[in-house]
């Protein structure tokens, strides 16, 4: 069988499973529908640099109105075009992740101080660390020319930060092992103001002939790489990692987010408006124990208009070690939250004749 052959039937057999595929990514791996990652048609890829180009979808002016489904990742796992190839965010809205990836890169063939057995040797490392450590990891030949993924799977959404914390764990001996660059960890540190960074998804390569290859690690099995239908009934069966798995490697369950203001809730603000740096005044009575108790069960947050700025910030964190009063975050932009504490907030209870005269009452 020739080479074309060989990729048009393994294209066929992802194709046969999209539908299966595509409802156990949409059940397992998507973070967030709001924005996915998109690779542009060859056309558009013409720019001189001979790299391909990689967009968040959908475009600005959709976004709220367009979300990624199962429709959609059914087309990413049929497709036979580059510019159907789709790629998904590692971190929600709320900063959680359903999943750990760690991406060994080349790109270069011609960079010699990286191989693909360099490569390969790094990702068997950590593959049985990993699995070592009580999960069941992926192991993908993303490319076919030194490029691995490791991949694992959350029963539920974790806390984006411990997850980043465990991957750069994991991977902090990459410069014993032979490689320059560390490998890349999804997700990244998790930052409120940014959709956060994204992953290709297996299937498909978005430039080269390659459909995604799976390590395969059973000793009685014939081949070391699981192709095809065997690749794809082998990421279908992966194990989830359970709450004590995670629990055991530091990998933090969801803590929900409490928003506070912090002029008027935790500032007593007696002395009114000083500047947006200049903060004179002590806490409210039983700031330091309400906070600390909210810790132990939810994530607490502070923001504020003084937030605005890098000025702002750091003076509301000096202000708070002055106090000794901790906190998880102080935020730039206002985060999602299960709850807002806020002392110029009105509660609308289904009644705008009430919430009129209570605006009112307020103002004066």
């Amino acid at each position: 069988m020739s080479k074309s052959d060989y990729f048009q039937q393994t294209a066929e057999e992802w194709r046969q499973r999209s539908a299966e595929l595509a409802a156990w990514t949409m059940r397992h791996m998507v973070n967030r529908t709001d924005v996915w990652g998109r690779y542009t048609a060859k056309k558009y890829r013409e720019t001189g640099d001979g790299r391909s180009h990689a967009i968040t979808a959908p475009f600005r002016d959709e976004r709220g109105k367009v979300f990624l489904n199962a429709s959609s990742l059914e087309k990413h796992f049929k497709t036979r075009l580059v510019s159907g190839v789709l790629g998904l965010h590692s971190t929600s809205a709320d900063l959680t992740s359903r999943w750990l990836a760690i991406d060994i890169d080349l790109h270069d063939e011609d960079e010699l101080s990286t191989t693909r057995e360099n490569n390969f040797v790094a990702a068997r490392h950590w593959y049985e660390r990993l699995v070592a450590s009580g999960l069941d990891p992926l192991l993908l030949d993303s490319n076919g020319k030194g490029g691995f993924h490791l991949l694992v799977l959350f029963e539920d959404p974790k806390c984006t930060k411990s997850v980043h914390k465990f991957g750069r764990r994991i991977t902090e001996d990459f410069q014993q092992l032979g490689l320059d660059v560390a490998p890349e960890v999804f997700p990244g540190k998790p930052q409120w103001h940014s959709y956060g960074d994204w992953l290709r998804l297996f299937g498909r390569h978005h430039t080269l002939d390659h459909y995604s290859r799976v390590w395969n690690d059973e000793e009685w099995e014939d081949s070391q790489w699981l192709e095809g239908h065997d690749a794809i009934d082998r990421i279908l069966s992966t194990r989830l990692a359970d709450g004590r798995a995670c629990e055991q490697n530091g990998i933090s369950a969801l803590r929900r987010t409490i928003c506070l203001d912090f002029d008027g809730v935790l500032n007593s603000y007696r002395s009114g408006w000083c500047g947006i740096d200049n903060i004179p005044d002590p806490p409210i009575h039983g700031t330091d124990r309400a906070v600390q108790r909210l810790r132990k069960d939810y994530r607490v947050v502070v923001n504020s208009a003084r937030c605005a700025t890098p000025e702002g910030r750091e003076a509301i964190r000096q202000w708070l070690a002055r106090h000794n009063i901790e906190v998880d975050e102080v935020c730039e932009h206002k985060p999602p939250a299960t709850v807002y504490v806020d002392d110029r907030a009105i509660r609308f209870e289904g009644d705008w004749f009430e919430a009129l005269q209570k605006i009112s009452d307020f103002r004066r």
